[in-house]
């Protein structure tokens, strides 16, 4: 019998260590780090920011020189050097020549040209200029976007990581408020054998286990879609993740104004209205390079050569080439275009118009955006008062009721009552805990320190 309980107590240590190997203890700071490393929202983004950085050099690289090659081969019917005089050409009586006559004779049909081309921009009324502030712009426009997708990001890890929190916290006390529901169905029962209570008694409280069995199989599942949304993010296995963070309770003591200004200060919308604003002024600096009587101006600078032979194939191959350089200033641009350019002129006035207009109200909608966040997380946190103190009560009643029963003041139906409103209290108080933290995080991340 000794080595039998010798045995169990082995293989239960065993079974309960193989169940923690792996397990790993996860706080909210190591997920949003490797939220950072391992998000693909984020490396799509980034990758967005790197195009826009090549897009940069690109833009760049057309102030500088151009060179451009051509290359043909081919065959030609009439080699242009061949000449060929027909019979009576020369006279008519008698013919002379009396056969056809070409000279110089087995001139090659072959024709080949190899030509270079390096053109280099002088003045473009500012257009190449403007080129590069506009590709700059899309790279810092870039960069706020992924700022913007960073700071959701942590918001829906966070939402994530703390609706687990939850989750995994109620279905304690969620079991413990079953537990104690059968204890008062197994009274009930018995009562009702007894006769001293109807079914209705019994229906009822079979009714309260039902709904507290829904409740711990939502708890379970929503601990199970919040360990694998935060695997999503991080990459971790979700099957042996443990959330060791909790939920903060303490309130920050804000300044509102100093929150507004910090909000517009670092918001990623605001900088990517403004950079709008930048993008527009510069395109209309570009459009307004290209109106009618502003021509580019461009050195240029062309080699040919051409022949008639392949190179080396006989020994005076050279005498069937020519070679040629050109050099030269050339200018290119737009004498009428039927009011185009000035159509186009308006609309970019009108487009830096509408970016003031974007800026304004946007810094409106921050500053409302901040004293909703205060609003909600001041009501948060009266709310959390609120069920502290109920929470509190609670706990009394329960230490009352349960003294009763042991003085058999109270029938045991009573004491589990108060235990399970002290269970229900406990729940209520974590999620307000829950909403606090959610409020709290809102309002970090609208001024940018999350």
């Amino acid at each position: 019998m000794r080595s039998v309980l010798l045995g169990l107590c082995l293989y239960t240590g065993l079974f309960w260590t193989s169940m923690g190997v792996g397990a790993e203890d996860l706080s909210f700071a190591k997920a949003l780090e490797l939220a950072e490393e391992h998000s693909e929202i984020l490396m799509l983004q980034a990758s967005t920011v790197k195009r826009a950085g090549l897009a940069v050099a690109e833009a760049r690289s057309r102030m500088g020189p151009e060179l451009t090659f051509e290359a043909v081969g081919g065959y030609m019917a009439h080699p242009p050097l061949t000449i060929t005089v027909q019979p009576g050409d020369i006279s008519k009586s008698p013919p002379i020549p009396a056969t056809p006559l070409t000279f110089p004779e087995d001139q090659p049909s072959g024709y080949f040209e190899l030509s270079l081309q390096l053109s280099q921009p002088l003045y473009t009324w500012a257009k190449l200029k403007s080129s590069v502030q506009l590709a700059g712009l899309e790279l810092e426009t870039s960069r706020a976007e992924f700022t913007e997708r960073q700071r959701q990001m942590q918001q829906d890890l966070h939402a994530a990581y703390f609706s687990g929190v939850l989750a995994g916290d109620s279905l304690g006390p969620l079991q413990q408020i079953l537990d104690i529901l059968g204890e008062i169905e197994e009274d009930r029962k018995r009562a009702f054998e007894l006769g001293t209570v109807n079914r209705l008694s019994v229906l009822e409280i079979q009714a309260q286990i039902s709904g507290m069995k829904r409740r711990i199989v939502q708890a379970e599942q929503a601990y199970a879609t919040a360990l694998e949304t935060i695997a999503v993010y991080t990459g971790l296995d979700p099957e042996n993740l443990e959330l060791s963070s909790g939920f903060r309770s303490e309130h920050p003591g804000i300044s509102e104004t100093e929150l507004k200004e910090n909000a517009l200060e670092s918001s990623p919308s605001l900088k990517k209205a403004r950079l709008n604003r930048e993008e527009a002024r510069a395109n209309l600096k570009l459009i307004q390079g290209g109106v009618n009587f502003r021509p580019d101006l461009s050195i240029n600078l062309s080699f040919e050569l051409s022949g008639q032979t392949i190179p080396l194939s006989e020994p005076r191959w050279a005498d069937a080439w020519n070679l040629n350089l050109l050099a030269g200033v050339g200018t290119q641009g737009s004498l009428f275009d039927a009011g185009r350019s000035g159509h186009k002129i308006r609309q970019a006035e009108e487009a830096l118009s509408a970016s003031q207009l974007a800026i304004d109200l946007l810094s409106k909608q921050i500053r409302l955006q901040a004293r909703q966040a205060v609003e909600a997380l001041e009501l948060r946190w009266a709310e959390l008062q609120e069920t502290r103190a109920a929470a509190a009560q609670a706990e009394e009643e329960e230490k009352n009721a349960g003294r009763a029963f042991e003085q058999e003041l109270l029938i045991r139906e009573q004491w589990g009552m108060a235990r399970i409103a002290l269970l229900l209290k406990r729940l209520a108080l974590s999620e307000r805990e829950y909403s606090f933290e959610l409020a709290l995080y809102e309002l970090e991340s609208l001024v940018g320190f999350p």
